[in-house]
């Protein structure tokens, strides 16, 4: 009887999962007017929604998560540049213009750090992990305003504007609350159980619409432009990326919780950021664009093995 009804929540977890997917790809397949939808979702969910989620998780973290910080961000940065380095050994071997490297380059960096993570992690870790995502995702926009915009233009042969990408690290909203974050825990500020309701709601909403966007985005990018190219991107991003940082893991003294969301990390497909890097600095955005609707694909049917993973 136990098993039948932890099979029957677990098949649940799962519609509540992909249904949310299949309605924001509908939604960007039949709505004329989705992006602007998706730019009022992606803005309320990264200037709000997830802010809260992150200081309220942040405030109940353990210590051993604060701890952990250092380890974190330097396990994200092999996450990111274990990514660009095989890549680049892989260009050794093939002929490749140099636009569809810097895209390719892009993609095996670049992971979704927020809105596929986010809903997975509270659904099969918990709220105790978006601590954990706080820190990463810092890190991970550091590398994105710096790194990024060096290897697009090094690809495209344009100029990097300092001041902007400078600007955008900054003004993070996830780096402002854990600065937020950071000054209340010093002066031993607690959550008041007031607002206990309003922040079980909110990350309720925030996993739901998180993967609509995540739906959106492979309905608006779905494109099927030099598919070998993309997927060998993705071999070394989804595959060859979380084996080297699951040996890392294996290494290290980290809290199984840090440990499971920094590989849960390492496996997340490339970021939709890679397309618009990619446009904006005249790279092949096509090949970005298959590699991001490609990499989202093949990890949905993963996701059923993420309980025995985290086991």
């Amino acid at each position: 009887m136990f098993k039948i009804q932890a099979i029957t929540d677990f098949a649940f977890k799962l519609a509540l999962f992909y249904i949310p997917i299949l309605i924001g790809y509908l939604f960007a397949k039949y709505y004329e007017r989705f992006e602007s939808v998706n730019k009022v979702l992606t803005k309320l969910l990264l200037n709000i929604m997830l802010p809260i989620l992150v200081l309220q998780t942040l405030l109940n973290a353990p210590s051993s998560t604060v701890l952990e910080v250092p380890a974190i961000i330097i396990i994200t940065i092999l996450i990111h540049f274990f990514g660009i380095g095989l890549m680049l050994i892989r260009f050794r071997t093939t002929d490749t213009s140099r636009p569809k490297k810097g895209a390719l380059l892009l993609c095996a960096g670049f992971n979704n750090g927020i809105f596929l993570p986010v809903p997975l992690i509270l659904m099969f870790i918990g709220e105790v992990g978006i601590a954990v995502v706080a820190f990463y995702s810092i890190a991970q926009m550091t590398l994105i305003t710096t790194i990024g915009p060096i290897i697009a233009a090094h690809y495209s042969g344009t100029e990097v504007e300092w001041q902007k990408q400078v600007k955008k690290a900054v003004t993070f909203p996830p780096f402002l609350t854990v600065i937020l974050g950071i000054i209340l825990l010093f002066f031993s500020v607690s959550i008041p159980m007031e607002l206990n309701p309003f922040l079980f709601w909110n990350g309720q909403i925030t996993t739901y619409l998180s993967l609509f966007v995540v739906g959106i985005g492979v309905g608006s990018k779905f494109l099927l432009s030099d598919l070998r190219a993309a997927v060998e991107a993705i071999g070394v991003r989804q595959l060859l990326v979380p084996l080297l940082i699951a040996a890392i893991l294996v290494l290290v003294n980290l809290s199984n919780v840090t440990t499971q969301v920094l590989l849960l990390q390492a496996m997340m497909p490339p970021a939709v950021i890679t397309v618009i890097l990619s446009a904006g600095f005249d790279l092949d955005h096509e090949t970005a664009a298959t590699a991001v609707t490609i990499g989202t694909l093949l990890l949905l049917p993963v996701i059923p093995f993420f309980p025995l993973l985290f086991s």
